[in-house]
């Protein structure tokens, strides 16, 4: 069988992991493999269960940060997809045909991401979060699919690092994540505009939703090395990538919405 989609999870934290796996199993057509870069402190216990969970467990030495264990994930990937995932998720029912549908209709996207039913506030300057549905609705599948009828299979133009789907050849077209920046410090910004430069989109779906927990997939007690400098260190801005004359991420936003207010909107809102 012809593996279609290798999703690759870097991890610091021992606790989403393994429900995470088991709901990609139970919901996603059996033509995909793992990948787990696991940087957790040594454990044999939870390291025998997740070489069991997943397809290609990976123990690095030392915590590199987020863009370079994920970047060791996706040159490990051979085929047609390749996704990475946070582990603080919850893959739900038909997560994976909404993904293929969106990258049949819109034939420029190099990346899809899905959306989830409960997400952060901050990117439309509100606090707390919205709640599409409760974490109990989400597994209801009448609940998704109201969801993917509401939204009309609406799309908005950008990825999160959160759960992208990359074309694979576009992706190593475009290339991998920037491992100068912090974890969540604009890994994703960047990469949103090399996309653009390119000539290509990025997509965030509503007619794919998986639940993300947001913010768990950070550091805990259990990361190996978790006081990483490189990968704690702010931008150092010597980067022209934020030149706003070429429309642009800015690596320094403090949030997706500003991101997206601050960038050309005739680049980055293109018409659906």
């Amino acid at each position: 069988m012809d593996i279609i989609n290798t999703v690759v999870f870097p991890i610091i934290r021992r606790d989403y992991i393994l429900p995470a796996l088991a709901s990609l199993r139970r919901y996603t057509p059996p033509n995909y493999r793992t990948i787990v870069i696991d940087q957790t402190q040594p454990d044999a216990e939870f390291e025998e269960a997740l070489r069991v969970a997943c397809d290609l467990w990976i123990k690095p030495r030392k915590n590199y940060g987020f863009a370079q264990a994920a970047n060791m994930g996706l040159r490990l990937a051979s085929s047609q997809y390749v996704t990475m995932s946070n582990d603080d998720v919850q893959f739900l029912q038909d997560w994976w045909e909404g993904i293929e549908r969106t990258f049949a209709q819109f034939e420029t996207a190099a990346a899809v991401n899905p959306m989830s039913p409960r997400e952060p506030g901050w990117g439309y300057g509100e606090p707390g979060y919205r709640m599409h549905a409760t974490f109990e609705e989400a597994h209801d599948p009448a609940v998704i699919q109201r969801l993917v009828e509401e939204q009309h299979g609406s799309v908005i133009d950008g990825i999160a690092c959160w759960c992208p789907v990359f074309r694979a050849d576009l992706l190593q077209e475009i290339g991998l994540f920037d491992e100068r920046f912090m974890p969540g410090g604009g890994e994703d910004y960047d990469w949103n505009a090399r996309c653009y430069q390119a000539g290509y989109r990025a997509i965030a779906t509503s007619y794919s939703w998986i639940w993300h927990w947001w913010g768990q997939s950070k550091d805990e007690k259990d990361g190996f090395d978790v006081a990483l400098p490189a990968a704690r260190a702010r931008w150092n801005k010597v980067s022209t990538k934020c030149d706003p004359k070429e429309g642009l991420w800015d690596p320094d936003v403090d949030c997706w919405g500003q991101g997206c207010t601050r960038t050309d909107p005739t680049i980055y809102r293109a018409s659906l």
